[in-house]
């Protein structure tokens, strides 16, 4: 090949890199196959004369490649490669064909790359995926195997060449066709077992994946894939009791093994077992102090055990890596627990992403108001740029939290009103605007919204309590408040702020010892000033005055400026 061909060629591999980006990236894309560079190969170059036929071909499928006219540069770019038999214009041929979704073209094109270069380990990757897609299977498994042949000989490793070249394919029932395919090649290939078994799980095959991994387990019995795959494969049949005695056992016999008691660890989680859980995590951060996944999960199942400080010791290992984000932000809420805002804020500054920045930066907003800036945490929050609805939503709630906390009502009003033209009829927003119409003497609009939220959701039980209890605090229809009151206690029967409404409503309805009764069983579930408002006056109202102001003084000693509670005492002891 002269030096004027040479230089063609070289164009056109920078050509295909501006001209069509998504071609020049390192991996290739055959309808939902990926097919990942490995090595390169140098194949030898032919020695083809340059003719005015083959430089115009080559002028028109650069033009059409500048147009988006893919299927006419595919067909030139084929018959540059079939006439000259460069193996770089047939790779090319084939990438364009395929981004052009010319199957056919590429398949044919790809297969002359491999008879020039064979040794080009992308090239037989990306020939089995169109061997795959054009049904051949027979002649994928052939690709497949000299695929595999190229890999280290890794189980891991080759497993996940399988599943980048079969899993990946729309069509699964050719996936699996494929993997069974290449079983009966190669029954004693570990990956090849494994892989099979997998997409037969993520198929619902359940049959097949049993008697898969039953094969795995014979080859390779100490494997902590195949365990944790027999594992995975009992959870979705529904044997969970069956799965966790066997990864016990397999955890017993491999106690050394943390990838093992991990997998063992998260079942346990799943089966909401979570002191358990962390006993497992616990040992696996002895074998691997920095298996940050395990760390992390740690120190969430410590959270949820109300272990603040463990909790603590497990975030602050990630403050680097790819649960920093996340794990700041739990720090910030362990710390605003505490009662530690500034350390809380700093911590919430330092979460940059993730599924916690939003929730960070309002919690960090919220901390600014209650430093005193009320201003400042509100430009706080109209900093964040809000990404979507659910976003605006937490935006909107958080901001009109601020202004009810420093009762700025009638602002807070204004808020939600805007906020339902911009996300309108949303059960969130029109709870919060209903709170606030209470504040405002606007029962009207308070039973507006309430009602509006009860149409679309019947159960939604805080707007059915909040509607009895209002009902039964500001007017006199009791019964229809009986009503709300006793649906929500059938949906949440343990729920103390709505056992003090019912307690509330039967004592304006005359009902005094049922009211006594429920306001002591709620205030006993979660001492609360408000209930202890209301116990107080239905002691005083049934004669037992002492009883009353007793109640009232403990609840003063915790919350000596709670409004409600000095309303009340003032009422009845001036």
């Amino acid at each position: 090949m002269n030096r004027v061909v040479r230089s063609l060629c070289l164009v056109a591999s920078v050509s295909v890199m501006t001209g069509c980006a998504s071609m020049a990236q390192k991996e290739v894309v055959v309808g939902d196959s990926l097919a990942p560079v490995v090595v390169e190969s140098v194949p030898a170059l032919p020695n083809v004369a340059l003719t005015e036929e083959l430089l115009a071909d080559y002028l028109v499928a650069e033009l059409s490649l500048q147009r988006a006219q893919y299927g006419l540069a595919t067909r030139y770019l084929r018959k540059l490669a079939l006439e000259t038999r460069d193996p770089r214009l047939a790779e090319r041929a084939t990438r364009v064909g395929i981004f052009g979704r010319d199957y056919e073209a590429a398949l044919e094109t790809g297969q002359l790359w491999l008879e020039l270069d064979p040794k080009n380990f992308e090239g037989r990757q990306i020939v089995t995926a169109l061997l795959i897609k054009a049904s051949r299977y027979d002649e994928a498994v052939i690709n497949l195997e000299q695929v595999l042949a190229a890999v280290e000989q890794d189980d891991e490793e080759r497993y996940a060449s399988i599943i980048r070249l079969v899993g990946r394919e729309q069509d699964r029932d050719a996936a699996l066709a494929i993997t069974a395919l290449y079983n009966e090649r190669n029954p004693n290939d570990v990956a090849g077992v494994y892989a099979y078994a997998q997409l037969a799980l993520r198929d619902g095959k359940l049959d097949i994946a049993e008697e898969a991994v039953g094969r795995l387990l014979v080859l390779k019995p100490d494997w902590p894939k195949a365990a944790i795959l027999r594992a995975s494969i009992l959870l979705t049949t529904e044997r969970e009791a069956a799965a966790l005695e066997y990864m016990g056992d397999v955890v017993r016999r491999q106690s050394k093994n943390a990838e093992l008691r991990a997998a063992y660890a998260r079942m346990l989680v799943d089966a909401r077992r979570e002191e358990e859980a962390l006993a497992q995590f616990r040992r696996v951060l002895k074998l691997a102090p920095d298996d940050e996944e395990s760390m992390y999960a740690a120190g969430l199942v410590a959270l949820r055990l109300n272990l603040p400080e463990e909790a603590r010791e497990f975030f602050g290992g990630l403050e680097s890596g790819r649960h920093a984000d996340d794990a700041n932000y739990y720090l910030g809420r362990i710390e605003e627990i505490d009662g530690n805002d500034e350390l809380a804020q700093r911590l919430y500054s330092r979460v940059n992403g993730g599924d916690n920045y939003l929730e960070a930066q309002v919690r960090r907003a919220l901390l600014i108001v209650r430093g005193g800036d009320v201003e400042g945490g509100r430009a706080h929050l109209s900093a964040i740029q809000a990404l979507h609805p659910g976003q605006r939503l937490r935006l909107y709630v958080a901001e009109g939290q601020i202004l009810r906390s420093v009762k700025r009502h009638e602002e807070a009003l204004e808020l939600y009103n805007r906020a339902l033209v911009d996300i309108p009829d949303n059960s969130d927003l029109l709870y919060a605007r209903a709170m606030v119409a209470e504040r405002l003497d606007r029962l009207d609009l308070l039973e507006h919204d309430l009602l509006a939220i009860l149409e679309r959701e019947p159960d939604h039980v805080e707007a059915l309590n909040s509607l009895g209890y209002t009902l039964a605090d500001r007017t006199d229809r009791f019964d229809e408040a009986y009503i709300y009151i006793k649906r929500a206690m059938e949906l949440k029967p343990n729920a103390s702020h709505i056992i003090d409404s019912l307690g509330w409503v039967q004592y304006r309805m005359g009902r005094l010892d049922e009211a006594e009764q429920n306001l002591r069983r709620a205030l006993k579930m979660q001492p609360d000033p408000e209930i202890a408002a209301h116990l107080g006056e239905v002691l005083w109202v049934k004669g037992d005055r002492q009883g009353a102001r007793d109640v009232w003084s403990r609840a003063l000693e915790d919350t000596p400026e709670n409004e409600v509670l000095l309303e009340v005492m003032r009422r009845f002891e001036q």
